[in-house]
Protein backbone atom coordinates (compact mmCIF):
# COMPACT_ATOMS: atom_id res chain seq x y z
CA UNK A 1 0.00 0.00 0.00
CA UNK A 2 1.16 3.56 -0.65
CA UNK A 3 1.43 4.38 3.08
CA UNK A 4 4.66 2.40 2.95
CA UNK A 5 6.12 4.70 0.27
CA UNK A 6 8.48 6.53 2.66
CA UNK A 7 9.84 3.25 3.99
CA UNK A 8 10.22 1.72 0.53
CA UNK A 9 11.98 4.76 -0.94
CA UNK A 10 14.44 4.87 1.98
CA UNK A 11 14.97 1.11 1.67
CA UNK A 12 15.56 1.43 -2.08
CA UNK A 13 18.11 4.23 -1.67
CA UNK A 14 19.88 2.25 1.06
CA UNK A 15 20.13 -0.86 -1.10
CA UNK A 16 21.30 1.13 -4.14
CA UNK A 17 24.08 2.84 -2.18
CA UNK A 18 25.14 -0.40 -0.48
CA UNK A 19 25.32 -2.27 -3.79
CA UNK A 20 27.93 0.19 -5.05
CA UNK A 21 29.85 0.87 -1.83
CA UNK A 22 30.70 -2.82 -1.33
CA UNK A 23 32.45 -2.81 -4.70
CA UNK A 24 35.01 -0.43 -3.17
CA UNK A 25 35.02 -1.78 0.39
CA UNK A 26 33.54 -5.23 1.00
CA UNK A 27 32.67 -4.34 4.62
CA UNK A 28 30.94 -1.04 3.77
CA UNK A 29 27.60 -0.33 5.49
CA UNK A 30 24.70 2.06 4.96
CA UNK A 31 23.16 3.03 8.30
CA UNK A 32 19.92 4.95 8.93
CA UNK A 33 20.83 6.42 12.31
CA UNK A 34 19.80 9.91 13.47
CA UNK A 35 22.90 12.13 13.44
CA UNK A 36 22.51 12.57 17.19
CA UNK A 37 23.51 8.94 17.70
CA UNK A 38 27.16 7.94 17.86
CA UNK A 39 27.87 6.93 14.28
CA UNK A 40 29.94 3.76 13.80
CA UNK A 41 33.63 4.07 12.89
CA UNK A 42 33.35 1.80 9.83
CA UNK A 43 33.49 2.36 6.09
CA UNK A 44 30.19 3.45 4.56
CA UNK A 45 27.61 6.23 4.77
CA UNK A 46 24.74 7.20 7.03
CA UNK A 47 21.46 8.08 5.26
CA UNK A 48 19.06 10.04 7.46
CA UNK A 49 15.61 11.32 6.44
CA UNK A 50 15.48 14.68 8.20
CA UNK A 51 12.61 16.51 6.49
CA UNK A 52 9.29 15.64 4.81
CA UNK A 53 7.24 18.41 3.17
CA UNK A 54 4.20 18.49 0.93
CA UNK A 55 5.04 18.98 -2.75
CA UNK A 56 3.33 22.09 -4.18
CA UNK A 57 3.23 20.51 -7.66
CA UNK A 58 0.53 17.98 -6.70
CA UNK A 59 -1.33 19.92 -4.02
CA UNK A 60 -5.12 19.92 -4.47
CA UNK A 61 -4.75 18.15 -7.83
CA UNK A 62 -6.98 15.12 -8.43
CA UNK A 63 -4.93 11.94 -8.42
CA UNK A 64 -4.58 10.73 -12.04
CA UNK A 65 -4.27 7.09 -10.99
CA UNK A 66 -1.46 4.81 -12.05
CA UNK A 67 -0.89 2.11 -14.62
CA UNK A 68 -3.30 -0.30 -12.91
CA UNK A 69 -5.56 1.90 -10.76
CA UNK A 70 -8.17 4.30 -12.19
CA UNK A 71 -8.04 8.00 -11.41
CA UNK A 72 -9.62 9.47 -8.30
CA UNK A 73 -11.24 12.86 -7.70
CA UNK A 74 -9.40 13.04 -4.39
CA UNK A 75 -5.84 14.35 -4.40
CA UNK A 76 -2.85 12.23 -3.47
CA UNK A 77 -0.48 13.45 -0.78
CA UNK A 78 2.65 14.32 -2.78
CA UNK A 79 5.80 14.52 -0.68
CA UNK A 80 9.31 15.88 -1.14
CA UNK A 81 11.88 14.07 1.04
CA UNK A 82 15.20 15.52 2.23
CA UNK A 83 18.04 13.20 3.26
CA UNK A 84 21.28 13.97 5.09
CA UNK A 85 24.14 11.84 3.73
CA UNK A 86 27.11 11.57 6.10
CA UNK A 87 30.25 9.59 5.18
CA UNK A 88 31.62 7.04 7.65
CA UNK A 89 35.13 5.72 7.97
CA UNK A 90 37.84 4.60 10.31
CA UNK A 91 39.96 7.30 11.89
CA UNK A 92 42.88 8.24 9.58
CA UNK A 93 46.40 7.41 10.73
CA UNK A 94 47.89 10.82 11.53
CA UNK A 95 51.39 9.34 11.43
CA UNK A 96 51.09 8.31 7.77
CA UNK A 97 50.86 11.15 5.28
CA UNK A 98 50.49 8.74 2.38
CA UNK A 99 46.97 7.70 3.43
CA UNK A 100 43.82 9.79 2.93
CA UNK A 101 40.47 9.70 4.71
CA UNK A 102 38.44 6.55 3.93
CA UNK A 103 35.23 8.49 4.66
CA UNK A 104 35.96 10.75 1.71
CA UNK A 105 36.18 7.71 -0.58
CA UNK A 106 32.79 6.49 0.66
CA UNK A 107 31.26 9.93 0.08
CA UNK A 108 32.64 10.04 -3.46
CA UNK A 109 31.24 6.60 -4.33
CA UNK A 110 27.84 7.45 -2.85
CA UNK A 111 27.57 10.80 -4.64
CA UNK A 112 28.66 9.31 -7.97
CA UNK A 113 26.08 6.53 -7.57
CA UNK A 114 23.24 9.02 -7.07
CA UNK A 115 24.55 11.25 -9.87
CA UNK A 116 24.61 8.39 -12.38
CA UNK A 117 21.27 6.95 -11.21
CA UNK A 118 19.02 9.99 -10.58
CA UNK A 119 15.68 8.19 -11.18
CA UNK A 120 15.21 5.34 -8.71
CA UNK A 121 12.48 3.63 -10.77
CA UNK A 122 14.82 3.31 -13.77
CA UNK A 123 17.91 1.84 -12.09
CA UNK A 124 18.93 -1.54 -13.53
CA UNK A 125 22.60 -2.13 -12.67
CA UNK A 126 24.58 -5.05 -11.24
CA UNK A 127 23.59 -5.36 -7.59
CA UNK A 128 20.36 -3.36 -7.88
CA UNK A 129 17.35 -3.88 -10.15
CA UNK A 130 14.41 -1.56 -9.46
CA UNK A 131 11.99 -4.08 -10.93
CA UNK A 132 12.80 -6.55 -8.15
CA UNK A 133 13.65 -4.17 -5.28
CA UNK A 134 10.79 -1.66 -5.45
CA UNK A 135 7.17 -2.62 -4.70
CA UNK A 136 4.54 -2.62 -7.43
CA UNK A 137 2.81 0.59 -6.29
CA UNK A 138 6.04 2.56 -6.91
CA UNK A 139 6.80 0.86 -10.23
CA UNK A 140 3.25 1.42 -11.51
CA UNK A 141 3.20 5.11 -10.58
CA UNK A 142 3.24 7.72 -13.34
CA UNK A 143 5.54 9.81 -11.12
CA UNK A 144 9.26 9.10 -11.13
CA UNK A 145 11.29 9.10 -7.91
CA UNK A 146 14.00 11.62 -8.73
CA UNK A 147 17.09 12.10 -6.56
CA UNK A 148 18.75 15.53 -6.73
CA UNK A 149 21.77 16.93 -4.93
CA UNK A 150 20.44 19.89 -2.93
CA UNK A 151 22.14 23.25 -2.90
CA UNK A 152 22.63 23.60 0.85
CA UNK A 153 24.91 26.22 2.33
CA UNK A 154 27.35 25.48 5.13
CA UNK A 155 25.19 27.62 7.43
CA UNK A 156 22.10 25.49 6.74
CA UNK A 157 24.05 22.28 7.30
CA UNK A 158 25.44 23.67 10.56
CA UNK A 159 21.89 24.43 11.75
CA UNK A 160 20.89 20.80 11.15
CA UNK A 161 23.74 19.58 13.34
CA UNK A 162 23.18 22.33 15.91
CA UNK A 163 19.56 21.25 16.49
CA UNK A 164 20.77 17.85 17.66
CA UNK A 165 23.52 19.41 19.78
CA UNK A 166 26.30 17.66 17.90
CA UNK A 167 29.45 19.13 16.34
CA UNK A 168 29.29 19.55 12.58
CA UNK A 169 30.42 16.63 10.40
CA UNK A 170 31.03 16.58 6.68
CA UNK A 171 27.67 15.86 5.03
CA UNK A 172 25.58 16.61 1.95
CA UNK A 173 21.82 16.77 1.42
CA UNK A 174 19.65 15.22 -1.28
CA UNK A 175 16.06 15.99 -2.28
CA UNK A 176 13.86 13.10 -3.41
CA UNK A 177 10.57 13.68 -5.20
CA UNK A 178 7.84 12.93 -6.03
CA UNK A 179 6.71 10.37 -3.44
CA UNK A 180 2.93 9.94 -3.37
CA UNK A 181 0.62 8.60 -0.68
CA UNK A 182 -2.35 7.78 -2.87
CA UNK A 183 -6.03 7.71 -1.90
CA UNK A 184 -7.67 4.33 -1.47
CA UNK A 185 -10.00 3.54 -4.39
CA UNK A 186 -13.67 3.80 -3.35
CA UNK A 187 -15.68 0.59 -3.37
CA UNK A 188 -17.86 0.14 -6.44
CA UNK A 189 -21.50 1.05 -5.99
CA UNK A 190 -24.53 0.44 -8.14
CA UNK A 191 -26.32 3.60 -9.18
CA UNK A 192 -29.68 4.02 -10.83
CA UNK A 193 -30.03 4.96 -14.47
CA UNK A 194 -30.81 8.68 -14.92
CA UNK A 195 -33.70 9.05 -17.33
CA UNK A 196 -34.16 12.83 -17.17
CA UNK A 197 -32.93 15.97 -15.40
CA UNK A 198 -34.26 19.44 -14.88
CA UNK A 199 -31.22 21.02 -16.51
CA UNK A 200 -31.67 22.87 -19.77
CA UNK A 201 -28.77 22.35 -22.14
CA UNK A 202 -27.75 25.21 -24.41
CA UNK A 203 -25.29 24.33 -27.16
CA UNK A 204 -22.50 26.92 -27.32
CA UNK A 205 -20.76 27.40 -30.62
CA UNK A 206 -17.24 28.76 -30.91
CA UNK A 207 -16.97 32.51 -31.52
CA UNK A 208 -17.11 33.48 -35.19
CA UNK A 209 -14.92 36.32 -36.46
CA UNK A 210 -15.96 38.30 -39.52
CA UNK A 211 -13.67 41.35 -39.65
CA UNK A 212 -10.74 43.21 -38.08
CA UNK A 213 -10.50 46.98 -37.94
CA UNK A 214 -7.93 47.52 -39.16
CA UNK A 215 -6.61 44.33 -40.74
CA UNK A 216 -3.23 45.96 -41.50
CA UNK A 217 -1.37 48.37 -39.27
CA UNK A 218 1.34 49.04 -36.72
CA UNK A 219 1.57 47.29 -33.37
CA UNK A 220 2.34 50.52 -31.53
CA UNK A 221 2.88 54.26 -31.88
CA UNK A 222 5.04 56.93 -30.26
CA UNK A 223 3.07 59.45 -28.17
CA UNK A 224 3.91 63.11 -27.65
CA UNK A 225 6.15 62.32 -24.70
CA UNK A 226 8.20 59.79 -26.64
CA UNK A 227 6.56 56.79 -24.99
CA UNK A 228 5.63 53.55 -26.74
CA UNK A 229 1.83 53.02 -26.77
CA UNK A 230 0.02 49.90 -27.99
CA UNK A 231 -2.51 50.35 -30.78
CA UNK A 232 -6.04 48.97 -30.59
CA UNK A 233 -7.79 46.50 -32.86
CA UNK A 234 -11.57 46.05 -33.13
CA UNK A 235 -12.79 42.49 -33.67
CA UNK A 236 -16.32 41.98 -35.03
CA UNK A 237 -18.28 38.77 -35.38
CA UNK A 238 -20.80 36.73 -33.36
CA UNK A 239 -20.63 34.88 -30.05
CA UNK A 240 -17.91 37.15 -28.67
CA UNK A 241 -19.39 37.47 -25.16
CA UNK A 242 -21.36 35.41 -22.64
CA UNK A 243 -22.68 36.34 -19.17
CA UNK A 244 -20.19 35.50 -16.45
CA UNK A 245 -17.44 34.55 -18.91
CA UNK A 246 -14.49 36.62 -20.16
CA UNK A 247 -13.33 36.39 -23.75
CA UNK A 248 -9.65 35.57 -24.32
CA UNK A 249 -8.01 37.16 -27.34
CA UNK A 250 -4.70 35.88 -28.70
CA UNK A 251 -2.72 37.63 -31.41
CA UNK A 252 0.19 35.70 -32.82
CA UNK A 253 -0.29 33.21 -29.97
CA UNK A 254 0.07 35.90 -27.27
CA UNK A 255 -2.81 36.68 -24.87
CA UNK A 256 -3.66 40.38 -25.11
CA UNK A 257 -5.77 42.78 -23.05
CA UNK A 258 -9.47 43.14 -23.90
CA UNK A 259 -10.53 46.74 -23.33
CA UNK A 260 -13.39 47.38 -20.92
CA UNK A 261 -14.24 50.61 -22.76
CA UNK A 262 -16.08 50.21 -25.00
CA UNK A 263 -17.55 47.19 -23.26
CA UNK A 264 -17.39 43.89 -25.18
CA UNK A 265 -20.65 42.82 -26.82
CA UNK A 266 -21.79 39.70 -28.59
CA UNK A 267 -20.75 41.20 -31.92
CA UNK A 268 -17.68 43.35 -31.17
CA UNK A 269 -14.80 43.78 -28.78
CA UNK A 270 -11.66 45.94 -28.66
CA UNK A 271 -8.21 44.59 -27.76
CA UNK A 272 -4.73 46.04 -27.34
CA UNK A 273 -2.13 44.85 -29.82
CA UNK A 274 1.11 43.45 -28.38
CA UNK A 275 4.17 45.65 -28.84
CA UNK A 276 6.20 42.61 -29.98
CA UNK A 277 5.49 39.37 -31.81
CA UNK A 278 7.64 36.26 -32.16
CA UNK A 279 6.82 35.90 -35.87
CA UNK A 280 5.22 37.94 -38.61
CA UNK A 281 4.29 40.07 -40.40
CA UNK A 282 1.10 37.97 -40.58
CA UNK A 283 -0.36 37.13 -37.17
CA UNK A 284 -3.41 35.01 -36.42
CA UNK A 285 -6.16 36.63 -34.32
CA UNK A 286 -8.29 34.19 -32.30
CA UNK A 287 -11.02 34.58 -29.68
CA UNK A 288 -11.71 31.89 -27.06
CA UNK A 289 -14.92 31.79 -25.02
CA UNK A 290 -16.32 28.98 -22.88
CA UNK A 291 -13.41 26.78 -23.91
CA UNK A 292 -14.15 27.13 -27.62
CA UNK A 293 -11.79 28.94 -29.98
CA UNK A 294 -12.70 30.69 -33.22
CA UNK A 295 -11.08 30.13 -36.56
CA UNK A 296 -8.47 32.86 -37.04
CA UNK A 297 -8.43 36.05 -39.02
CA UNK A 298 -5.09 37.43 -40.17
CA UNK A 299 -3.67 40.76 -38.99
CA UNK A 300 -0.75 42.07 -41.05
CA UNK A 301 1.85 44.07 -39.14
CA UNK A 302 3.23 47.14 -40.92
CA UNK A 303 5.93 48.31 -40.45
CA UNK A 304 7.60 44.97 -39.72
CA UNK A 305 11.31 44.48 -39.00
CA UNK A 306 12.30 40.98 -40.06
CA UNK A 307 16.04 41.25 -39.38
CA UNK A 308 18.82 43.51 -38.19
CA UNK A 309 22.51 43.23 -39.10
CA UNK A 310 24.65 42.96 -37.08
CA UNK A 311 22.98 41.51 -34.00
CA UNK A 312 26.13 42.03 -31.89
CA UNK A 313 28.56 44.93 -32.12
CA UNK A 314 31.50 46.45 -30.26
CA UNK A 315 30.99 49.82 -32.04
CA UNK A 316 34.60 49.63 -33.17
CA UNK A 317 35.56 52.58 -35.45
CA UNK A 318 38.23 50.34 -36.99
CA UNK A 319 35.45 48.08 -38.26
CA UNK A 320 32.94 50.04 -40.39
CA UNK A 321 30.47 47.14 -40.24
CA UNK A 322 30.30 47.60 -36.46
CA UNK A 323 28.82 51.08 -36.82
CA UNK A 324 26.27 50.43 -39.58
CA UNK A 325 22.96 48.85 -38.61
CA UNK A 326 20.89 47.48 -41.50
CA UNK A 327 17.19 46.78 -41.02
CA UNK A 328 15.21 44.52 -43.36
CA UNK A 329 11.46 44.03 -43.47
CA UNK A 330 8.30 45.57 -44.95
CA UNK A 331 6.33 48.79 -44.70
CA UNK A 332 9.27 51.07 -43.88
CA UNK A 333 8.47 53.70 -46.56
CA UNK A 334 11.37 55.31 -48.39
CA UNK A 335 11.89 57.98 -45.70
CA UNK A 336 11.17 56.75 -42.15
CA UNK A 337 11.18 59.09 -39.17
CA UNK A 338 13.87 57.28 -37.17
CA UNK A 339 15.10 54.17 -35.40
CA UNK A 340 14.56 53.74 -31.64
CA UNK A 341 17.18 51.97 -29.55
CA UNK A 342 15.55 51.04 -26.24
CA UNK A 343 18.16 49.86 -23.78
CA UNK A 344 20.43 50.66 -20.82
CA UNK A 345 19.97 54.21 -19.64
CA UNK A 346 16.81 54.90 -21.67
CA UNK A 347 15.94 55.32 -25.33
CA UNK A 348 18.17 56.71 -28.09
CA UNK A 349 16.61 57.75 -31.41
CA UNK A 350 18.63 57.98 -34.62
CA UNK A 351 16.98 60.07 -37.34
CA UNK A 352 19.70 60.10 -40.03
CA UNK A 353 19.42 57.28 -42.56
CA UNK A 354 21.92 55.99 -45.10
CA UNK A 355 21.36 56.43 -48.82
CA UNK A 356 19.44 53.86 -50.82
CA UNK A 357 16.62 53.20 -48.38
CA UNK A 358 13.52 51.40 -49.64
CA UNK A 359 10.20 50.19 -48.29
CA UNK A 360 11.97 47.03 -47.13
CA UNK A 361 15.46 48.23 -46.18
CA UNK A 362 16.99 51.02 -44.11
CA UNK A 363 20.45 51.68 -42.67
CA UNK A 364 21.66 53.93 -39.86
CA UNK A 365 24.98 54.76 -38.21
CA UNK A 366 25.03 53.62 -34.59
CA UNK A 367 26.17 56.16 -31.97
CA UNK A 368 29.49 55.15 -30.42
CA UNK A 369 28.22 56.49 -27.09
CA UNK A 370 25.84 53.56 -26.52
CA UNK A 371 26.44 51.68 -23.28
CA UNK A 372 26.99 47.93 -23.19
CA UNK A 373 23.83 45.85 -22.97
CA UNK A 374 20.81 44.64 -24.91
CA UNK A 375 18.76 47.07 -27.00
CA UNK A 376 15.30 46.72 -28.53
CA UNK A 377 15.48 48.16 -32.07
CA UNK A 378 12.32 49.59 -33.65
CA UNK A 379 11.71 51.53 -36.85
CA UNK A 380 9.37 54.54 -36.60
CA UNK A 381 7.56 55.77 -39.69
CA UNK A 382 7.13 59.43 -40.51
CA UNK A 383 3.32 59.37 -40.48
CA UNK A 384 0.92 61.36 -38.26
CA UNK A 385 0.64 58.49 -35.75
CA UNK A 386 4.43 57.90 -35.71
CA UNK A 387 3.81 54.18 -36.19
CA UNK A 388 6.38 51.89 -34.55
CA UNK A 389 7.42 48.44 -35.70
CA UNK A 390 8.05 45.30 -33.71
CA UNK A 391 11.43 45.09 -31.97
CA UNK A 392 14.61 43.18 -32.78
CA UNK A 393 17.49 42.70 -30.34
CA UNK A 394 20.91 44.34 -30.68
CA UNK A 395 23.70 43.55 -28.23
CA UNK A 396 26.39 46.18 -27.61
CA UNK A 397 29.54 44.65 -26.10
CA UNK A 398 32.73 46.09 -24.60
CA UNK A 399 35.41 47.05 -27.13
CA UNK A 400 38.86 45.58 -26.60
CA UNK A 401 41.62 47.10 -28.73
CA UNK A 402 44.78 45.49 -30.00
CA UNK A 403 47.61 45.40 -29.09
CA UNK A 404 47.44 44.65 -25.38
CA UNK A 405 50.31 46.25 -23.48
CA UNK A 406 52.37 43.67 -21.58
CA UNK A 407 54.78 44.59 -18.77
CA UNK A 408 56.83 42.58 -16.29
CA UNK A 409 56.61 43.88 -12.69
CA UNK A 410 57.64 42.68 -9.24
CA UNK A 411 54.92 41.85 -6.71
CA UNK A 412 55.97 40.65 -3.24
CA UNK A 413 59.38 39.80 -4.65
CA UNK A 414 57.97 37.73 -7.52
CA UNK A 415 58.11 38.64 -11.21
CA UNK A 416 54.64 38.69 -12.77
CA UNK A 417 52.98 40.06 -15.90
CA UNK A 418 50.74 43.14 -15.92
CA UNK A 419 48.25 43.61 -18.75
CA UNK A 420 47.03 47.04 -19.83
CA UNK A 421 43.87 46.71 -21.91
CA UNK A 422 42.52 49.68 -23.86
CA UNK A 423 39.15 50.07 -25.51
CA UNK A 424 35.67 51.31 -24.65
CA UNK A 425 32.91 50.36 -22.19
CA UNK A 426 35.42 48.59 -19.94
CA UNK A 427 33.88 50.07 -16.77
CA UNK A 428 31.48 48.14 -14.59
CA UNK A 429 30.82 46.64 -11.18
CA UNK A 430 31.73 43.07 -12.23
CA UNK A 431 34.72 42.96 -14.57
CA UNK A 432 36.53 39.76 -15.53
CA UNK A 433 39.15 38.85 -18.10
CA UNK A 434 39.25 35.55 -19.93
CA UNK A 435 42.87 34.57 -20.50
CA UNK A 436 43.18 31.47 -22.69
CA UNK A 437 39.65 30.54 -21.64
CA UNK A 438 40.31 30.87 -17.90
CA UNK A 439 38.40 33.54 -15.98
CA UNK A 440 40.28 36.02 -13.80
CA UNK A 441 37.91 38.09 -11.65
CA UNK A 442 38.94 41.74 -11.45
CA UNK A 443 36.01 43.32 -9.59
CA UNK A 444 34.90 46.89 -10.21
CA UNK A 445 36.57 49.14 -12.79
CA UNK A 446 35.71 52.84 -13.12
CA UNK A 447 37.77 53.61 -16.23
CA UNK A 448 35.70 53.05 -19.37
CA UNK A 449 38.75 53.34 -21.67
CA UNK A 450 41.33 51.23 -19.82
CA UNK A 451 41.64 48.18 -17.61
CA UNK A 452 44.86 47.23 -15.83
CA UNK A 453 45.21 43.67 -14.56
CA UNK A 454 48.17 42.28 -12.64
CA UNK A 455 48.48 38.52 -12.93
CA UNK A 456 49.91 36.23 -10.29
CA UNK A 457 52.51 34.72 -12.61
CA UNK A 458 54.51 35.17 -15.77
CA UNK A 459 52.76 33.99 -18.91
CA UNK A 460 54.60 31.33 -20.90
CA UNK A 461 56.07 32.37 -24.23
CA UNK A 462 53.79 32.01 -27.21
CA UNK A 463 50.34 33.03 -28.41
CA UNK A 464 47.48 33.74 -26.00
CA UNK A 465 43.90 35.02 -26.28
CA UNK A 466 42.30 37.67 -24.08
CA UNK A 467 38.67 38.77 -23.76
CA UNK A 468 36.84 40.96 -21.24
CA UNK A 469 33.44 40.43 -19.61
CA UNK A 470 31.82 43.54 -18.13
CA UNK A 471 28.59 43.03 -16.17
CA UNK A 472 27.87 39.91 -18.21
CA UNK A 473 28.68 41.39 -21.65
CA UNK A 474 31.69 39.72 -23.28
CA UNK A 475 34.03 41.42 -25.74
CA UNK A 476 35.64 39.91 -28.79
CA UNK A 477 38.87 38.01 -28.19
CA UNK A 478 42.19 39.69 -28.92
CA UNK A 479 45.50 37.92 -29.52
CA UNK A 480 48.48 38.44 -27.23
CA UNK A 481 52.03 37.29 -28.03
CA UNK A 482 54.55 36.86 -25.21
Amino acid sequence: MSFAALNEVTRGLRMLLHSQLVQTSASAVVTLLPPGEDLPAVSGVNLYLYRVVQSPSSKNRPWPGDRVTPASARPALGLDLSYLLTPLGTRPDDASFQVGDDAHTMLGVAMLTLQENPVLNDVHIPGFDADTVLPAFLLNSFEQIKVTLATTSLEELSKIWATINKPYRLSVTYDVSLVQLTPAPPPPVNGGIVLSTGVSVIALDAPRLTALTTATGALARIDGGGGLVSNEIVITGTGLSFPGQASIVRIGGQPVTVQSTPAPTDTALTALLPTDLDAGPQADVRVTLNGRTSTPLVFTVSPWVASTTPVRTALDPARPADLTLALGGTGFTAAPRGVRLEGPGGTTTVTAFGAGGTDGRATITLPTTLASGLYRVRLVRDDPARSASNARTLEVIPRLDSPIVLAQVAVSGNQVHRLTLNGARLNGSDVRILLDGTTHQVGANANAAQLVVTLGRLLPAGAHTVAVTVNGQRSRSVGLNV
